[in-house]
């Protein structure tokens, strides 16, 4: 089956498949489409993609999912950081038929969506003669080997994602360290995208406190935030205010110190 290259890992490769199939208007068109999405420009992500979904592309049916769902703009505060695109009927077919490409990022974003709208009052869906508890474990299910299988060819975000469908079993920890650990390898690529994902993992706990693990960092994930923000990720520069608010004032300067180190580090290596 093929998993797709999905949004977030196209992100990665915009500019070169720019360069490279720049005589192919349906890859500039998505291409830009993305770009749009990463800085937070949806009415023209939408305009530049819409027409690609209508044809069945798997990844613009994605990213307008993305765009219109309302349990990825959710924050970990519970906040949103945008509500007017807000179509969550329309999420749910988006990304129905980015999965039935076998787009394994999109069964996931759909079963976490699902999860979503039964905790919420989202009225139309709720009426529907279907459990969306049973609907999302499906989709969960379908995802988890694609993701794993993603993951071990070195997919960061594939890594995140398979982490965090496991949050409430007992091997998530480790999942997320792994998820953790290949982030981290492609953030120091100058991977926007990984950088942004990086940070969301210190927004979860890194173990059990009474097991002698950690709580959440938001310092570091401030700092990680930052560093995306900087490379033009504003979804990045919403989450690192939301990280700033969740660090206890104690920690403030900590954290800033870690930010100027973390930029004076990736400043040094494209100076080499």
């Amino acid at each position: 089956m093929n998993t797709g290259m999905g949004i977030e890992k196209k992100f990665l490769f915009t500019v070169l498949i720019l360069l490279l199939t720049w005589t192919n208007p349906a890859v500039a068109e998505l291409a830009e489409g993305i770009q749009a999405f990463t800085k937070l420009e949806y009415p023209l992500a939408i305009a530049e993609a819409g027409g690609l979904a209508d044809q069945g592309d798997g990844d613009a049916c994605y990213l307008l999912a993305l765009l219109h769902d309302p349990a990825f703009h959710r924050l970990p505060s519970g906040k949103f950081y945008q509500t007017f695109f807000f179509d969550a009927d329309k999420a749910v077919s988006l990304y129905r038929r980015a999965a039935n490409t076998g787009n394994a990022y999109a069964m996931h974003r759909l079963a976490e969506l699902l999860l979503f709208i039964e905790d919420e009052p989202w009225p139309a869906l709720r009426r529907a003669d279907f459990s969306l508890s049973s609907m999302a474990l499906s989709f969960r299910r379908k995802a988890a080997p694609l993701l794993r299988e993603m993951a071990e060819q070195g997919d960061g975000i594939a890594a995140f994602m398979y982490a965090e469908a496991k949050r409430h079993e007992p091997d998530f920890f480790v999942s997320m360290e792994r998820a953790r650990y290949l982030l981290e390898a492609n953030a120091w690529k100058h991977d926007a995208m990984s950088q942004f994902y990086l940070g969301k993992t210190y927004l979860y706990p890194r173990g059990p406190v009474a097991d002698g693990g950690h709580t959440m960092n938001p310092g570091e994930a401030f700092a990680w935030f930052t560093v995306a923000a900087r490379a033009g990720n504003l979804h990045a520069r919403i989450y690192q205010i939301e990280a700033a608010e969740l660090l206890p004032i104690r920690e403030h300067g900590r954290a800033d110190e870690m930010t100027r180190a973390l930029l004076n580090s990736f400043s040094n290596i494209s100076d080499e």
